[in-house]
């Protein structure tokens, strides 16, 4: 990997945490939390946000390391934030859409670099 390519790697990933984090603040502050919402948010924002913010982040062609970095930076910072509700159903949900959210955006990567090679 080039010089230029980390960093825009290091840039896609850094999109990705802010941007989950500035749709996470708002949307648990306004929306609250219950099953749809947490649903919504965990299985369909979290990944579609991962798929889309890199291609408009970086110069990169191929995303999926941006992605998969950004992704578990949020995650990461998420768990150290909730981690005194580890046997709580939101923390379940979350964990589950981590491990299903790592793998999706994989897919959708590998998809993405087939159909565009």
């Amino acid at each position: 990997m080039e010089i230029q390519s980390r960093g825009e790697t290091t840039k896609g990933a850094a999109a990705i945490f802010v941007a989950l984090l500035l749709v996470f603040a708002p949307f648990s502050l306004l929306a609250g939390w219950n099953i749809v919402t947490l649903l919504v948010f965990w299985f369909v924002i979290v990944p579609w946000i991962a798929v889309y913010i890199p291609g408009k982040a970086s110069q990169n062609k191929n995303h999926l390391l941006e992605s998969l970095v950004g992704l578990v930076l949020f995650y990461s910072f998420m768990m150290f934030l909730i981690y005194d509700h580890y046997q709580s159903d939101y923390f379940l949900v979350m964990m589950a859409s981590c491990l299903v959210n790592l793998a999706f955006v994989t897919i959708i990567s590998l998809i993405r670099k087939v159909q565009y090679a």
